[in-house]
C-alpha cells in the first residue's frame, strides 16, 4: 500500500471575523492529516492561525498593529504581494472568496487553486441580490455597475485579473474545486452550481476548539443573542432585548461585542447574561432560539445544532440569509428598525411554539452534519491535488 502524500499547502486570507473563522478549523485538519499548511493573515490574527498548529505569515510591509481603516484598506495589496513573493514553492493556493484576485494568482504562480465560500457560493444571480438587498456596505457595489466598472478597473491591471470586470472575475474566473460551508439545500439558486466544481460540505465546525461555557442558572428557555462581529454596533437593539425578555422567565445570554458598553444597557435581571464574547458553539449546542444579524457562519452553526432563529439582518449578505431562514420554515426575519420589545417577545414566542419549524431544523441538522465539515473539504482538497 503506498503512503500518504503530505502536500505543502498556502492559505491566505483577510482580516474580517466572518470570513476567517471558518476556514481555521481546515486549517488545523491539513496539518494534523500530515500536510505542511502556511497561512497568510493580517499580524491581528496571528494567535488565532498559530492556535491552529500551522505555520504564520504575516502580510509584507504592514504595520504590526494596524487600526481597523488601515486592516480594511491595506489588506488587499499586502496580501497579495505577500502570496506572490512566496506562493511559488507552494503546491496550492486556497484561498476565501473575498480575496478576489486568488485564482488568477495561483495561475501565474503555476499552482493549484482552491477557494472557500463563508458565504453562498457566488454567480451573478446572487451577486445582484446581494447589491439589492445587502443596504450600503460592501456589497452595494453590486447595485451600482458605473461604481463597480470604476473600482474593477485599476484592480483588474493590479491584479492580474482574467477579466476586466469584477462580477466576472468573481463568476467566470473560477476554479475547479470550490468549498462552500452551508448544505446545499439551504444555498440560493443552489441548482446553478454544477457538483463536479462546488462542494456543500456544511457548518465548519469540526476541527475547531470547544471551550466550556455555563449558562444563566434556571430552567427557561435558553435565548442567544448576537449581532456578529462586524455590524453589531445598536445599542438600541440590545436595550430593547434586555426589556423584551428581562420578565420572561427565559434565560438570555447577549454577546454585545466591543463597541457597546454593558452599563450603557441599564439594570439586568439575574436571568440575562450580558458579555462582550462568547464561545457560539458552546452556547448554540444549549440554546432553544437564536436571535442573529443572519451572518452566515452564525447561520450554519445553528442549522448544525438545529437551533431555530429570529434573524434580524443589518446589511451585505445577511438580508439574503433571512429571506432564506424564513422561506424554508427554519425561523423568521425580522425588521431591525421596527423590532420593538414586544416584536421580539411575540416573535420568539411563536417560532419557539412552531412544530414545523423544529421539524424542519431536525431535518437540515441531519443534512448539516451529513454534508461533511472540513474533513469532507480535506478529503476534496487532496484529491483536487492527486489529480493535479
Amino acid at each position: 500500500m503506498s503512503e500518504r502524500k503530505s502536500y505543502s499547502i498556502l492559505m491566505v486570507n483577510l482580516p474580517f471575523s466572518g470570513h476567517t473563522n471558518p476556514t481555521l478549523g481546515l486549517a488545523r485538519m491539513l496539518t494534523d492529516m500530515g500536510h505542511r499548511v502556511t497561512y497568510v493573515h493580517s499580524p491581528t490574527w496571528r494567535d488565532a492561525v498559530e492556535n491552529t498548529g500551522v505555520r504564520f505569515v504575516p502580510y509584507d510591509d504592514y504595520p504590526l498593529f494596524p487600526s481597523p481603516f488601515q486592516d480594511r484598506m491595506r489588506c488587499w495589496r499586502a496580501a497579495y504581494r505577500t502570496v506572490l513573493r512566496i506562493g511559488a514553492e507552494y503546491d496550492c493556493l486556497i484561498y476565501e472568496m473575498l480575496f478576489v484576485s486568488g485564482k488568477a494568482l495561483a495561475d501565474r504562480l503555476g499552482i493549484v487553486p482552491i477557494r472557500l465560500f463563508s458565504t453562498f457560493a457566488l454567480n451573478e444571480h446572487v451577486l445582484e441580490d446581494f447589491g439589492r438587498n445587502g443596504g450600503l456596505y460592501l456589497t452595494s457595489i453590486f447595485r451600482f455597475p458605473l461604481l463597480r466598472s470604476l473600482i474593477s478597473a485599476p484592480m483588474s491591471r493590479r491584479y492580474g485579473w482574467r477579466f476586466r470586470e469584477l462580477e466576472a472575475e468573481i463568476v467566470r474566473n473560477s476554479p475547479a474545486l470550490n468549498i462552500t460551508y452551508t448544505p446545499r439545500s439551504f444555498q440560493v439558486y443552489a441548482n446553478e452550481f454544477p457538483q463536479s466544481r462546488y462542494a456543500f460540505v456544511g457548518a465548519s465546525i469540526d476541527g475547531r476548539r470547544h471551550e466550556p461555557f455555563e449558562p444563566p442558572e434556571g430552567s427557561g428557555s435558553l435565548v442567544y443573542i448576537s449581532l456578529g462581529t462586524e455590524l453589531n454596533k445598536s445599542e438600541w437593539f440590545y436595550r430593547r432585548c434586555v426589556e423584551a425578555f428581562g420578565s420572561t422567565g427565559m434565560r438570555v445570554v447577549m454577546a454585545i461585542g466591543d463597541s457597546v458598553r454593558p452599563e450603557s444597557l441599564g439594570p439586568v435581571p439575574p436571568m440575562m447574561m450580558v458579555c462582550r464574547r462568547v464561545p457560539q458553539l458552546e452556547v448554540l449546542s444549549q440554546a432553544s432560539l437564536f436571535i442573529t444579524h443572519g451572518g452566515m457562519n452564525s447561520v450554519n452553526e445553528a442549522l448544525f445544532y438545529g437551533v431555530p432563529m429570529l434573524v434580524v439582518p443589518v446589511g451585505n449578505d445577511q438580508p439574503t440569509v433571512a429571506r432564506r431562514v424564513e422561506k424554508l420554515g427554519l425561523g423568521e426575519a425580522l425588521d431591525i428598525r421596527k423590532a420593538t420589545p414586544d416584536v421580539l417577545r411575540e416573535a420568539a414566542m411563536r417560532v419557539l411554539s412552531d412544530r414545523e419549524c423544529h421539524a424542519r431544523l431536525s431535518e437540515f441538522r441531519q443534512e448539516t452534519r451529513n454534508a461533511g465539515g472540513n474533513a469532507k473539504a480535506v478529503k476534496l482538497i487532496v484529491e483536487q491535488l492527486d489529480r493535479a
